[in-house]
């Protein structure tokens, strides 16, 4: 039998980098179908993707503007799409409210 510890073995840290949900090629579709077609069940399953995709405890929003960011300043031809697509879901649920700061970040992308 080993000795036992009383606390784990230090080594390296492993940390997730942030993803941007929003280069998910699934994601891309969902945000299509929801923001051309209308389709609401596009927009929840869009949810429930962001929240697999993102790391535990990021807030939501926050994550989600910050891959609009990275969309626009790459120039990406779906910013519009996703720009829209953003705007339509804020307020319902489960997406939910946008909060103050982020509301701002949103509408710095224009109408």
């Amino acid at each position: 039998m080993g000795k036992k510890t009383s606390r784990l073995p230090g080594g390296p840290t492993f940390v997730m980098p942030k993803i941007n949900p929003l280069s998910d090629p699934r994601m891309r579709v969902l945000v299509r179908m929801a923001a051309t077609e209308g389709n609401y069940e596009a927009m929840l399953d869009a949810h429930a993707l962001a929240m697999r995709l993102l790391p535990p405890g990021d807030e939501l929003w926050s994550c989600w503007l910050d891959g609009l960011e990275s969309l626009s300043e790459s120039k990406d031809e779906d910013v519009a799409v996703f720009v829209k697509f953003t705007r339509e879901a804020a307020g319902i649920q489960p997406w939910g409210s946008v909060p103050a700061g982020a509301r701002e970040r949103l509408r710095a992308f224009g109408s």
